[in-house]
């Protein structure tokens, strides 16, 4: 099965008797790694997240995990692929949103023993480092030293702000291309959202998740997106730190996109022009970001990217 650029190896599984499962297998040096993910998997399962069965596994030599088999497509996938309604694409938000309130019940001390480091200030930062090296001054798009000044700047204000907010639980890639479907049990009922690839739980900036969930690989309206965003109601403050918490994940996405295209997978390219644009809305959106988002939206949309 393809992945994106991790070090695991996935495979489907068929067995004779016609029942099919996933196999991850890890290389021998990150047994830590599946170990982290069974444990998160634990976490998760006790707070009613519904993910992939974990039939069996081995920490030893080599190291594996063999799951429930969801389907070959993502939420993602089929939303792309026609295969959704936009009331089908709703539903798979709101329930995602639901996931979001359940994770939010763990005990941060529970998640910070997971051992992955907290998405702090720090480490928002160094992400965004990140995507200046591989994808801002490649393309030349922090060439002008007053615009980079400006941009550093408010790069600087919204980790701070993201940073400053208590942490919460957070999945940390929580967007529809991590989300699966699984047929209901039950005749006539909806299908089950099912969340993937949450090896990398940890404690984050509230509506992290949220921000990844409306904003990562997924083209909403303004409208349909204010409606999922209900949830917030006004609270300018609130507002303010979904905002900051998108304008840094579509930033640092548009970096990991160029990365894996750098290193030989270039299938998300199309997914950078997107991000930027809901990166210059996110900044619009906050008071100190008003005054630089029109001229980035400008010369960066003019630009090659």
């Amino acid at each position: 099965m393809a992945g994106d650029v991790s070090a695991r190896r996935y495979a489907r599984l068929r067995l004779e008797s016609g029942e099919k499962f996933v196999v991850c297998a890890y290389p021998d040096d990150m047994a830590d790694v599946a170990s982290r993910f069974l444990a998160a998997t634990e976490l998760l399962n006790s707070v009613g997240v519904p993910l992939p069965r974990v039939e069996r596994h081995s920490l030893g030599e080599p190291v594996w995990i063999l799951q429930e088999d969801v389907g070959p497509q993502t939420v993602f996938d089929r939303w792309e692929g026609g295969g959704l309604s936009p009331a089908a694409l709703d539903r798979c938000l709101a329930q995602a949103m639901e996931h979001v309130d359940r994770i939010h019940l763990l005990s941060p001390d529970s998640v910070r023993a997971l051992g992955s480091p907290p998405l702090d200030r720090n480490l928002l930062m160094a992400e965004l480092d990140l995507t200046w090296e591989r994808f801002l001054e490649p393309r030349g798009l922090v060439r002008d030293r007053t615009l980079a000044e400006q941009l550093r700047a408010m790069c600087n204000v919204v980790c701070e702000r993201l940073g400053s907010a208590a942490p919460v639980p957070c999945h940390r890639d929580f967007m529809v291309r991590n989300l699966m479907l699984r047929a209901s049990a039950r005749e006539e009922s909806e299908p089950e959202v099912v969340v993937i690839d949450h090896q990398d739980l940890r404690l984050g900036p509230p509506h992290y998740d949220l921000a990844s969930l409306l904003n990562d690989s997924l083209t909403l309206s303004a409208g349909r997106r204010c409606g999922h965003l209900a949830v917030l109601g006004e609270d300018t403050d609130e507002l303010a730190l979904y905002n900051a918490a998108v304008s840094q994940r579509m930033l640092k996405i548009a970096g990991t996109f160029a990365h894996f295209a750098a290193l030989g997978n270039d299938r998300h390219l199309p997914l950078i022009r997107p991000a930027l644009r809901r990166f210059f809305d996110a900044l619009d959106g906050l008071p100190e970001g008003r005054e630089l988002a029109p001229r980035l939206r400008r010369e960066w949309t003019a630009s090659s990217c």
